[in-house]
C-alpha cells in the first residue's frame, strides 16, 4: 500500500467516525461537515427507499434528529477502501433505540461511500440495511441489553 493510500485511508476513516459521531451526537451541523453537499448525495437509512441529493438527505437526518434518533449507534467489523478519488468503508452497526425503560437492538450492514474534494473527504453515499444478528454478536458473553 502506497503512503499516499495509507494516508488516504486514515483520512477516510477519521472522516467515517465524525459521521458517526454526528449520529450519536444527533448534531446536524456536523452531519453537514461530512457530507458532499449536492445533488450527488444519496442515503438509505435501513428499511427507507433512496434519498436523493443533499436536500433531501439532511432532511431525513434533521427528522431523525429532532424525533430523538437512536440511542447510539456502534459499528464493528470496520474495512476501507481507496480507489484514486474515491474510497469506501463498510461495517456493521449496533443501532440502540430507547423505548421507556427498555433498549432494543437492530443491525445494519452499511456502506459508505467518500468522494475526494478540494476540502478533504467527503460522504456521498450512505446506504444502512437491515441484517439479522452477526454472530460475533451471539456469543454468551455478549449483553445485548
Amino acid at each position: 500500500m502506497s503512503e499516499t493510500t495509507h494516508q488516504d485511508s486514515e483520512e477516510v476513516l477519521l472522516i467515517n467516525d465524525k459521521f458517526y459521531l454526528a449520529v450519536n451526537e444527533g448534531d446536524i451541523n456536523l452531519m453537514s461537515e461530512v457530507w458532499l453537499v449536492g445533488p450527488e448525495s444519496k442515503c438509505v437509512h435501513p428499511g427507507w427507499p433512496m434519498l436523493y441529493g443533499w436536500e433531501a438527505v439532511r432532511e431525513s437526518w434533521k427528522n431523525i434528529f429532532e424525533g430523538g434518533g437512536p440511542e447510539s449507534i456502534e459499528i464493528s467489523q470496520v474495512s476501507v477502501e481507496v480507489s484514486g478519488t474515491m474510497a469506501w468503508v463498510v461495517c456493521i452497526e449496533k443501532i440502540s433505540h430507547r423505548g421507556g425503560d427498555s433498549v432494543r437492538v437492530g443491525f445494519a450492514q452499511s456502506t459508505n461511500v467518500f468522494h475526494k474534494t478540494g476540502s478533504g473527504w467527503k460522504l456521498a453515499i450512505h446506504h444502512a440495511s437491515p441484517i439479522p444478528m452477526p454472530r460475533a454478536e451471539t456469543g454468551s458473553d455478549t449483553n445485548l441489553q
